[in-house]
This record gives C-alpha cells, sequence and structure tokens, in this order.
C-alpha cells in the first residue's frame, strides 16, 4: 500500500457494507428466534408419524440450527469490516498528521510504484525571495520516513489479513453456514490464523521439537481445537501426508529407551515427553476433527488425500512398519469428525484390513501358527503410536475409529446399520491385545466397540455428560442388532461351537459389558414392550407416551426370546445386574406415576395399566435374579463372596450418583470422584416433574437397600438370597403407590383389592420372569 492509497482512500462503502450487515443481522436474528420458538419447538412437539415423525423433524431441527449458525457467521463478517474500517481511518488519520509534520520542516512524502519517497518539499536556492524556508535535518528525514512505513504497514497488515480472514470464513463452508463463536473484531480473528501458522512451524519440526516446543504446540491446539479458521489453517499449513508422516515422528518410541540395567526407569525429562504426547494426540485429534467438518473445496481435496495414506507404509523413524490408517486412527479417538469422512474412511479401513488378514506360518515345515492375523497383529515388533493407557499402544486402528463413532452418532448409527459392518465388529473380527505395561487389563478394542454401539443407539455422543437421549428409526434399528447379537443362543456343540451365545460373546468381549448395560437401560421401555409382544402395537408399552414420544414406527421390534436372552446377559454380571435392575426400577415407577389406579364412581378398581406395569417390572427383576443365581452357582462361593463385595462397593457409590429428569429421561450423572459412568434411562412423562424425582430416587435408595441387606447372605453360600432381594425389589413401585393412599382409607375394601391386585401381578410377573430364563437358553459362562 503506497501513501496516496491510504491518504486519499474513501471508506464510504466500507461503512455502508458495515450498516447493511448490521442490519442483515436483525433480520437473521428475527428469523433465528421464529425458528427456534415457532418452527423447532412445533415441530418437536407435533404428533406425527413415519417420515414426519423422522426425516422431517430432523430437517426442520437442522433448518432452524442453521439459522443461529447464520447469525454467528453474519456478526463475524460485521465485526470484521466494522473493526477494518475503523482501523483504516485512524491509520489515515496518522498518515496525515505524520504528512502535515514532514510539511511544516520543508519535507514532502511522494508515492511511487515500489513504495514512497521523503524529499524536500521546497529547495532554499529556488524559493521565491523573501520567502522563508523551514529547515530540517538528515535525522528528521529518516524519522518521517520510518513513520510513514509503519503506518503504511500496519495498514496493509489489517487490509490484507482481514481479506484473509474473510475468505477463510466464507470459504469453509459452501453450503450453509459456520457456526461457533462470532469473532468480535478483526485482531482476533487474524490472531487465530497467526496462531495456526505458528502451530505448524513447530509441528514441522517433528521429534526435532523440544519439550518446551511441544508445549507451545500443545497450547495452540488445546485453545483452538474448536475454532473452524484456526483449525482448517493448520490443516492445510502441514498437508495430510506430513500430518500422519510428522506424527509418527513425534511418536517415535525409540525415545523413551530405558537401558535394561537401569534401576531409575524413565528420566524426568522423559516422562514429561511422554505426557507431552498424550496431550498433542488429544489437541492434534480435536484440532483436525474441527478441520475436517469444513466442507470448503480445499478441506474436501485435503480429506480425499488423507485416506489416501491409510494404506500406505508411511515409513516411521523406527524399523518397523507404520500405516496411515494406524496413525490417522490414533488422532481420532478425540474430537466429532465429519459424519461422510468417518464413514468413507471406516469403509476404506475395513476393506484393507480384510483382504490383508492373512495366516502365519512358522517351523520348518511351513505349517500355520496362526489363522487369520490382522495386518496390525503380525509376529514381531511394532511402534507405539499412543501414550496413556496400559492395555492400547495404538497398534490397532479399528480402535481410534470407534472411539471416533463414539462422539459421532449420526456416523456410528450409518456405519452401524450396514449388515457387514455391524456383523465383522461384533461377531466375526477377532480383537486384538495392544498391552505396552505389565498393568494392562484386557482388550481396549472391546471398550471402544461399546462405546461406538452406545452411541448408534443412544443418538448421542457416548460421554455426553449429562447423557442424553436422541432415539429414532435409525437407532432403533441398530439397538435391534445389539438386543439380537447379544441376547442370541448358542448354536452347534459344546466341541464345536457354530455360533457362541450372547453372554459367552460379553464375556468373550470383557469390557463391552458397561455399554451393553447402558443400552439396555437407554431401551428399558423397549425391552418391556418385547416381554409384553411387541408385534402387538395395543400393548400398553405401544403407546407413545410409555416409548418416550416415539411412534411405532421409530421404535425397535425386539423379539421376546432375544428381550430375554439380553436380560439374561446382563444379569450374569455384577455391574450390569445393578445397572438393569436400576433402569427398570425408574421405568416402572414413572408408569405408575402417569397411569395410577382409579376408583370408579362404583366402587371397582381400575388397574389394569398399573397391573400391567407392575408385572413385567417384576417379569425383568426375575430374569436378572435367575441369570446371576445361575451364575453364582456355576462360579462357586468365591463369585458369591466378590458379589457380596461388589454390592457394597456400588451402594457406596450410588449415594455419590445425582439424578435429574430431562424431557422423557432419568439421568444419572455421577460425581467425578466416583469412577461410575453416566447413564440415562426413558421415563413416562406424567404429573409434577419434582415429585416424579423425588419418587424415582426414593424407590432407587429401597432398591439399593434391599439389595444389599439381602445380598449380605450369599457369603453363606445362599444363592437363595438373591430372588428374596429380588423379590422384594421388584415390589418397591407398587409399595410407594400404596403408601401414598391416606393411611385413613387402607381399611377400605378397595384398597385391600388394589393391593391383591399388585400382589398378583407382581408374583405373576416376577415367577414367569425367573423361568423365562431358564427356557431362553442362555446359560451362565465360566472361566
Amino acid at each position: 500500500m503506497n501513501p496516496d492509497a491510504l491518504r486519499f482512500a474513501s471508506f464510504a462503502q466500507l461503512g455502508e457494507a458495515v450498516t447493511d450487515w448490521t442490519a442483515m443481522i436483525g433480520k437473521l436474528e428475527k428469523l433465528k428466534t421464529e425458528a427456534e420458538t415457532g418452527l423447532r419447538q412445533r415441530a418437536q412437539k407435533a404428533d406425527w408419524a413415519g417420515y414426519n415423525a423422522t426425516v422431517t423433524r430432523e430437517f426442520i431441527t437442522k433448518t432452524a440450527r442453521e439459522f443461529a449458525d447464520a447469525v454467528t457467521q453474519a456478526t463475524s463478517i460485521r465485526n470484521i469490516l466494522q473493526d477494518t474500517r475503523a482501523e483504516l481511518i485512524g491509520y489515515q488519520g496518522q498518515l496525515k498528521d505524520a504528512i502535515a509534520r514532514g510539511a511544516a520542516k520543508n519535507l514532502t512524502v511522494t508515492s511511487t510504484d515500489g513504495g514512497f519517497t521523503v524529499t524536500m518539499n521546497i529547495h532554499p536556492d529556488r524559493a521565491a525571495k523573501g520567502t522563508e524556508v523551514p529547515e530540517h535535518t538528515p535525522q528528521d528525514v529518516t524519522d518521517l520516513r520510518d513513520e510513514v512505513e509503519r503506518i503504511l504497514k500496519a495498514a496493509t497488515t489489517s487490509d490484507t489479513t482481514a481479506g484473509t480472514v474473510l475468505r477463510a470464513l466464507v470459504d469453509g463452508t459452501d453450503t450453509g453456514f459456520s457456526g461457533g463463536k462470532p469473532y468480535k473484531d478483526r485482531d482476533q480473528a487474524a490472531q487465530k490464523i497467526a496462531e495456526a501458522d505458528e502451530a505448524a512451524k513447530i509441528y514441522a519440526k517433528g521429534s526435532d521439537a523440544t519439550n518446551t516446543e511441544l508445549a507451545s504446540l500443545n497450547n495452540y491446539l488445546k485453545r483452538n481445537q474448536n475454532d473452524p479458521l484456526f483449525a482448517e489453517r493448520f490443516a492445510k499449513d502441514v498437508g495430510p501426508k506430513k500430518m500422519v508422516e510428522l506424527y509418527a515422528d513425534f511418536a517415535d518410541d525409540s525415545q523413551f529407551y530405558v537401558s535394561p540395567r537401569s534401576r531409575t526407569g524413565l528420566s524426568p525429562e522423559q516422562k514429561e515427553r511422554m505426557k507431552l504426547l498424550g496431550a498433542l494426540e488429544q489437541g492434534l485429534g480435536g484440532t483436525l476433527a474441527t478441520a475436517t467438518r469444513s466442507d470448503s473445496a480445499d478441506m474436501d481435496t485435503w480429506k480425499r488425500q488423507l485416506l489416501a495414506e491409510g494404506p500406505k507404509d508411511i515409513n516411521g523413524p523406527g524399523q518397523n512398519r507404520v500405516y496411515g490408517y494406524q496413525v490417522m486412527s490414533n488422532l481420532m479417538r478425540y474430537g466429532t469428525y465429519d459424519q461422510k469422512f468417518l464413514n468413507d474412511y471406516g469403509t476404506d479401513l475395513m476393506a484393507f484390513e480384510k483382504k490383508n488378514t492373512t495366516d502365519e506360518y512358522g517351523g520348518l515345515q511351513r505349517r500355520v501358527s496362526r489363522e487369520d492375523v490382522l495386518p496390525w497383529d503380525r509376529s514381531g515388533s511394532y511402534e507405539r503410536l499412543h501414550y496413556g493407557d496400559d492395555d492400547d499402544g495404538g497398534r490397532d486402528p479399528m480402535v481410534g475409529f470407534m472411539e471416533a463413532l463414539g462422539h459421532n452418532s449420526e456416523a456410528s448409527t450409518e456405519f452401524l446399520n450396514s449388515d457387514a459392518n455391524f456383523d465383522y465388529l461384533t461377531q466375526d473380527r477377532d480383537w486384538m491385545q495392544d498391552q505396552v505395561s505389565d498393568k494392562a487389563k484386557g482388550i481396549a478394542g472391546h471398550d471402544s466397540l461399546g462405546h461406538a454401539l452406545e452411541s448408534a443407539t443412544k443418538g448421542s455422543a457416548y460421554d455426553a455428560n449429562p447423557p442424553v437421549l436422541h432415539r429414532d428409526a435409525d437407532t432403533a434399528s441398530v439397538a435391534e442388532r445389539v438386543i439380537e447379537r447379544y441376547g442370541q443362543p448358542a448354536e452347534g456343540t459344546d466341541e464345536k461351537r457354530t455360533q457362541e451365545s450372547g453372554s459367552a460373546l460379553m464375556k468373550k468381549q470383557a469390557g463391552i459389558e458397561d455399554s451393553l448395560a447402558r443400552i439396555g437401560a437407554a431401551y428399558v421401555d423397549d425391552l418391556n414392550w418385547g416381554l409384553d409382544g411387541s408385534d402387538d402395537d395395543r400393548s400398553l408399552f405401544a403407546d407413545p407416551l410409555h416409548g418416550g414420544g416415539r411412534t411405532v414406527e421409530e421404535r425397535p421390534r425386539f423379539d421376546a426370546g432375544d428381550t430375554q436372552r439380553f436380560l439374561g446377559t446382563l444379569g450374569q454380571n455384577e455391574d450390569t445386574y445393578k445397572v438393569m435392575g436400576s433402569a427398570q426400577q425408574i421405568y416402572t415407577t414413572s408408569m405408575l406415576d402417569a397411569n395410577p389406579p382409579v376408583i370408579e364412581p362404583n366402587g371397582d378398581v381400575s388397574a389394569t395399566d398399573a397391573e400391567t406395569a407392575i408385572m413385567k417390572g417384576a417379569e425383568v427383576q426375575g430374569i436378572l435374579d435367575r441369570a446371576w443365581g445361575d451364575q453364582l452357582t456355576a462360579d462357586g462361593a468365591k463369585a458369591e463372596a466378590d458379589y457380596n463385595a461388589s454390592v457394597d462397593a456400588r451402594t457406596e457409590r450410588d449415594k455419590a450418583i445425582i439424578g435429574a429428569i430431562t424431557g422423557t429421561a432419568f439421568s444419572f450423572v455421577p460425581e467425578p470422584a466416583s469412577g461410575a459412568a453416566a447413564v440415562v434411562v426413558p421415563i413416562v412423562a406424567g404429573q409434577v416433574e419434582d415429585q416424579l424425582t423425588s419418587q424415582i430416587e426414593s424407590n432407587l435408595d429401597a432398591y439399593g437397600e434391599s439389595q444389599h441387606r439381602n445380598l449380605a447372605d450369599v457369603r453363606q453360600g445362599k444363592v437363595s438370597a438373591i430372588y428374596e432381594a429380588g423379590i422384594q425389589s421388584s415390589w418397591t413401585p407398587a409399595r410407594s403407590v400404596l403408601e401414598g393412599v391416606d393411611p385413613d382409607e387402607r381399611h377400605n375394601v378397595e384398597y385391600r383389592e388394589l393391593k391383591l391386585l399388585f400382589q398378583s401381578a407382581q408374583k405373576t410377573g416376577y415367577t414367569s420372569g425367573s423361568q423365562a430364563k431358564e427356557f431362553a437358553g442362555s446359560l451362565p459362562v465360566t472361566e
């Protein structure tokens, strides 16, 4: 920018643009409000069925969100234009003042093609006779030149960076609008670009970056990982190929070599480096997740090029092969990656893995030593790419991919609604061990698979806190697959199994059980419908009120046998037993709250719906109890003592859990120190929310006490104590209703009749449940 361009510039049009954008923001704010309070809320409350209930409602919700994003982007553009205009007007004033001060010393500033010159205005020899020409020194010339140069440089920076960030904002999305928070001015937006450039420079150093530099890089990533401008700029600065190559270089485990003779282990510097690498994985993963959600042309190309790196050996710094997939999946553990990108990536990864899964041969006769070995599990050494978990060194790329699906429910629901994908991951794939220390327990992939299944069935990130439910026809389809898979009967003979039972599969996939329990809790209303006959649309549980507001088209149809066996599978593990039992307590309590018994004017007791709710709740408890009783008998006395100890611990832990109703769900939100996982249970929204919350919490306390008190007898080998506790537990919701009756009316004929009806329903349900487990064929599994 030369002096004349700034000195004589008119900023009127820029001012008009600011005014126009301000007016546009006002209009968009109005549309946003109308979309939020009118369009979206009416769509959520509408009694729609079929496609209207799913596709149309989802479209309206996303459209309403687009208006909010439009406000955000318009505000950012207006603020950047407004701030840039103010800055340029300020620089224009500074330039004019500097030129005026120079003129007072007989100096002038002249624009040239390449910049400007500072020269004497009037030479004393050529001045008019009698004219006194001001004097100046060589230093005055230098000072004026430096001042004008500084002003022009600042103005140029303001102008060019404004252009850069405005183009980045607009180019960041080909369709729709970029979300997030609006930028308050040009400086803030420009700072994101500058920090992305600086972060990319440090990242380019790879393992040569010092701990101080790595800490600085982590700080940039952590602070800006959710910022679209920063994320896309950083991703494009580094490039897809260098992104995976440099991460492998950073993670090179040779830097943590410790001599076998060492008595101290890792040095303080090595420990700090390992901690910094864990933080790099998180910050980098979150940043790239944000970048993939951009649908700009540049990022579309970037994502295609990144996918192409997956099957390649990226020539890591170590001696062992490192596939692009292994690096990429480790970076997917954190953040919410783009849905299409995840499905494209997962499809490519699965195809590569299946194609390259082969037998291993050994010995002089080259016989098969291992069958169906994954390409990441071949015998030999491997590079460590993940730091932070004893049972996960980052070799298996499917683990990180499952975590990515676990954080994007739309992607997980789409991916796991494929028969081929679901069957391969839940049954056909042999998940590999990847332990990096003697402290490791289990296989990390089982836990990650559970996270993906949770996300796909619950319609939200598996670790959302507080947990939420967004169930629809698509999530229901995955839920049907889960209940069928982990409720399947064994097929074949003991010598040759053609299909493992659901309980055997859960035990084989140790680590997945907590996710299965949370899925069961999230679909407890549909499990009750399954036991009552999900083919019957006239069932009490088919009513949208009793299914979280969903129509029958949006709900899963669980087979009664699958439902019994799935509950039996959960009953064989102490933690899943308690989660599912608590979920049933919550749901039955809400059902009775919404369907209270009525005394008709003629004195008849009308309690059919309440009886059905009590019966099915007791049936679920009966199935769980029979499953656990059989498991304890099979495992022996040690398991009985272990279970009693776990009940003690769980009862104390539950006291740290906060319960809350949100819409049509009751969520257990654990305290951070409790170590308990968050659980969300659908409820029937009946009367006063606070009263229902209080009743649920009271019944849960009673449930926990009955379990704790009666199961103490299990130490003496009294498996019957499980059934005694279960009978009391399944009676708790009914008892709470009876206790709500005025004491003066408890001697009436109607009260006694109601109590008998409830007792009969509970007995019938519990007996049916405890026997159904036996006939369903889900036998206990022992080591």
